[in-house]
């Protein structure tokens, strides 16, 4: 029986251990997921300005919890995503590349945090956007 209560012991204390490390990765991988989805929106926006997509300049919004790439003269092409309730987003401000050049009209610092971890993304005045 002792050998028993032992077993149980051991298994609960893992399975409270690993629930802990568990859940911190998984806030670890959402800072990284939203990171990523920032760089890579920002630069398919610059890519698609510089290429004269739709014939118009394009850009990056951040509105409650949902990153848009976005054509300045339609909403029709308007491309959404979702960021997790537990990240926070700071420093960001809309970003328009201008068409023809890819240059920004600002040139933020956006600061993804979550869960004790922290991640930069930021936009150079040439457009270059570097994590």
């Amino acid at each position: 029986m002792i050998e028993l209560i032992l077993v149980v012991a051991i298994v609960l204390t893992l399975g409270v251990l690993s629930s802990v490390f568990y859940s911190r990765f998984l806030n670890q991988n959402s800072v990284s997921d939203v990171s990523d989805q920032f760089a890579s929106q920002l630069r398919k926006a610059q890519t698609y300005a510089m290429a004269g997509k739709q014939n118009t300049s394009w850009g990056v919004k951040y509105v409650a919890g949902t990153i848009t790439l976005f054509a300045s003269t339609s909403s029709a092409f308007d491309e959404t995503f979702g960021v997790n309730t537990n990240i926070t987003v700071g420093g960001f401000s809309p970003v328009i590349f201008a068409k023809a050049t890819g240059i920004p009209d600002s040139t933020p610092t956006i600061t993804i945090s979550g869960g004790g971890n922290t991640k930069t993304v930021s936009v150079n005045s040439q457009g270059a956007v570097s994590r």
